[in-house]
């Protein structure tokens, strides 16, 4: 193949970085290759216009093309010592392949909000539907709850308890203003004292909310279903050994992830569709 452009991405892709301890700045690895690319390039159509013998030629050829590939694929086998990098070469390539480029570590990656992950071990002790919830997790995953007459005691105990103490809230959001008001700061009792209905507190998940429990590689439908909290002072996610199978889990390392559905209708439908015990059967 035979190159007559090659691809220059936009200075944002290849950002110089402001150093501290010299002065200047450093230059990205492409910025620089392309630099190097430039100068031969326009150092060889001289020489081509001046006359220069084939076999001076040959040699900046040579080097025009060493360079292309090192911009392009990094890592070239045969490099003269000269031309040798003292530390390997993020090349375009090398910043699309892998599990850390851009293709899987950001375009295919998704990010979400009230979700959790950890190691998984077993607990023989409770319900298959239930999954022990690790606190620390808990006082960070939320639940947004609307204050009606029958809940409003239980959600101005967890205003006084605040962001630190399980059960208690991080966030309030009135009826009548829409921004968040973060609780461990202001008048706690200012702020239970003037709690109405239609108010939205984010509580702490607590013992019987639905979460969605899930294990990757999801193959199939009951690779993540529907579980019970169980809040407890550990540093694992727990459940019942007898829910193995679905999950193809073991307990050598193996992490899972828990997802806090974030209105009543997507809880009741997580229980109804997604529950451990509605796919006691299996699907296949």
């Amino acid at each position: 193949m035979i190159l007559t452009q090659i691809p220059v991405p936009p200075s944002c892709i290849r950002p110089s970085v402001i150093s501290d301890f010299r002065s200047g700045s450093n230059e990205d690895d492409l910025t620089i290759k392309l630099s190097e690319i430039i100068f031969k390039n326009n150092s060889l159509y001289l020489d081509i216009k001046k006359g220069y013998k084939m076999e001076s030629l040959n040699n900046s050829w040579d080097t025009l093309q060493m360079l292309i590939c090192m911009y392009i694929l990094g890592d070239v086998k045969g490099l003269p010592l000269s031309m040798m990098p003292k530390e390997p070469i993020r090349s375009l390539i090398n910043r699309l392949k892998g599990k850390h480029g851009r293709f899987r570590g950001n375009l295919s990656g998704k990010r979400v909000d009230f979700s959790g992950r950890t190691v998984i071990s077993p607990d023989p002790n409770i319900a298959i539907d239930q999954v022990v919830v690790p606190l620390c997790m808990a006082l960070i995953l939320t639940f947004p709850e609307q204050v009606n007459r029958y809940n409003i005691e239980i959600l101005r105990k967890a205003i006084l308890n605040g962001p630190d103490v399980h059960p208690g809230a991080n966030f309030l959001i009135s009826l009548n203003q829409s921004n968040r008001k973060y609780l461990r700061y202001g008048n706690k009792e200012e702020i239970v004292k003037n709690l109405k209905p239609g108010d939205i507190v984010e509580r702490h998940i607590t013992d019987g909310d639905i979460v969605l429990f899930n294990r990757q590689p999801s193959l199939h439908r009951i690779s993540i279903m529907a579980h019970r909290v169980k809040v407890m002072n550990s540093r694992t996610l727990r459940f019942n050994e007898c829910v193995c199978t679905p999950y193809n889990a073991d307990f050598d390392g193996d992490e899972m992830n828990i997802h806090v559905p974030q209105t009543y209708e997507a809880r009741a439908e997580a229980y109804q569709l997604l529950g451990v015990k509605k796919n006691i059967t299996t699907p296949r």
